[in-house]
């Protein structure tokens, strides 16, 4: 669907078509992708934040391309079955991963084989928006703050259960800091997504939980499940009276990025339009209420300055999961 006039696009469109015009991006091959429908991979399963914000990336880039941008979950190991899906696609711009740091960054520092390199089997599209991170609890624990679950867990070393949307993972890794960090021992409950770490926490099957603050929020304000300390190094908006973990164990401080790659090899014409479509977002005051009210920030900006973000928090993870005992 070549795009040669911005005129009966919404206004917040038209800044960026204008611009790829102007750079000749829409010309030649370029000019007649996206052909057919986008398939967007999620390495998780339903309902977790992964899954919540590609849903509003899909229906974003879908409009700003004139394509339909079609969500697929494919959980399992990790985050690595759905990312080495992308990793083996054509390098055609159809198909595309919405990720997190477990696959590009972690996961080579937890599984002793990977199906993919995380550093050469993708190309960077764009760093979509930061979440910050949140550590649950059931009521019925009594706990109110990080200060009750550190006496808790040091009272009973080993006993409470802390769920995750599995090895690897944002909420994994939250547990593992915190054990290093506070000296303490919880036992690890890893599940195929946050939707159902998230059933079992409210259902009083595990006592803690890691998520994300976009899936946690609903459950948080309802109050089936209460929020000790977010993962970020200043208090949230979107949660008055949360203290930040880092204020009662120092230095704790982990949030979560969400970005788009694609398979090695795909042209950069294309890379750079789908990053300019999501760069349109931040011109679209719905789409950035909507990133906002979820706690998300939108980043954006080009390919580059994705592929130097990755190489960055490679490096970091590597630091943060040396000493830190996690699963093959």
């Amino acid at each position: 669907m070549p795009l040669t006039s911005s005129s009966s696009l919404p206004r917040w469109l038209r800044p960026v078509v204008a611009t790829l015009l102007m750079t000749g991006a829409l010309t030649g091959n370029a000019a007649e992708w996206p052909s057919r429908p986008i398939q967007l991979i999620v390495p998780f399963g339903p309902g977790g934040t992964t899954d919540v914000l590609a849903r509003i990336v899909a229906d974003g880039v879908g409009k700003a391309l004139g394509q339909q941008v079609v969500v697929e979950n494919k959980p399992g190991a990790g985050a690595n079955i759905g990312a080495a899906e992308v990793a083996r696609a054509r390098p055609d711009g159809y198909t595309l991963l919405m990720a997190t740091p477990g696959p590009l960054a972690i996961n080579p520092h937890v599984y002793a084989s990977m199906p993919f390199d995380a550093a050469t089997s993708f190309a960077a599209v764009s760093y979509v928006a930061d979440v910050p991170n949140v550590i649950l609890a059931n009521p019925a624990t009594g706990m109110k703050n990080i200060q009750d679950l550190l006496e808790r867990a040091k009272a009973e070393p080993g006993k409470l259960n802390w769920g995750s949307p599995g090895v690897g993972s944002t909420g994994h890794i939250q547990l593992e800091l915190l054990k290093q960090l506070a000296h303490v021992d919880i036992s690890h409950v890893p599940y195929k997504g946050a939707a159902q770490a998230t059933a079992d926490l409210i259902a009083g099957h595990i006592e803690l939980a890691g998520d994300n603050v976009p899936t946690a929020l609903a459950n948080i304000r309802s109050g089936q499940v209460l929020a000790l300390g977010v993962a970020s190094e200043q208090p949230l908006d979107v949660l008055p009276g949360i203290a930040p973990v880092a204020e009662t164990v120092p230095g704790y401080v982990l949030p979560s990025w969400f970005v788009l790659v694609a398979p090695a090899g795909t042209p950069d014409a294309i890379t750079e339009r789908i990053a300019a479509a999501v760069d349109a977002f931040r011109n679209d005051p719905t789409m950035v209420e909507r990133f906002s009210n979820l706690g998300a920030t939108l980043v954006g900006g080009p390919p580059a300055r994705l592929a130097q973000h990755l190489a960055a928090e490679r490096e970091r993870y590597a630091e943060v999961l040396k000493d830190i005992e996690v699963a093959n």
